[in-house]
């Protein structure tokens, strides 16, 4: 198993990116907050190192979510004129599970190697201790399933 001992799927993905964020958590605090009121589920937050007083942020949501998020982004930049918006739906996450995977180097590695060797690009990437969640397009979740369950013996 190779430290994953399961793989789930949930399709109908989109990645939003919010550049330009203003680096203290008042604002990206206030913006997920009204996500959350008005019912959007986000998961797999990355964000980068600040770049001078900036950082950008990158979720995801359901795509039946996407015009709540873009009316909610939208207040956002009118508040902060630097802040801008990037929205593509139509992906699929691969979560790589494995209780095992805690301590065990090389899971990484795997995971990107296989899906690199089946020429198969990724949107965004976060992990745990325990996880490991992998976006990718539509289109390329059948081969990127294929390669996983191979490289992983699943």
């Amino acid at each position: 198993m190779h430290g994953v001992s399961q793989i789930d799927i949930m399709e109908d993905v989109t990645v939003v990116t919010l550049n330009n964020m203003p680096l203290g958590l008042g604002v990206a605090a206030s913006v997920f907050a009204r996500m959350g009121q008005s019912g959007v589920l986000i998961d797999m937050v990355s964000q980068t190192s600040p770049i001078g007083d900036r950082v950008n942020i990158s979720f995801t949501c359901p795509d039946k979510d996407l015009r709540s998020v873009l009316d909610i982004t939208k207040q956002a930049r009118e508040q902060h004129p630097n802040v801008t918006s990037l929205a593509s739906g139509g992906n699929a996450k691969i979560q790589l599970y494995g209780d095992e995977m805690r301590g065990q180097p090389g899971v990484f590695a795997r995971a990107l190697s296989a899906l690199s060797d089946a020429g198969i690009e990724l949107q965004l990437i976060t992990t745990s201790e325990v996880d490991i969640s992998l976006l990718v397009s539509a289109p390329c979740l059948p081969g990127a399933k294929a390669a996983l369950e191979k490289a992983f013996g699943l």
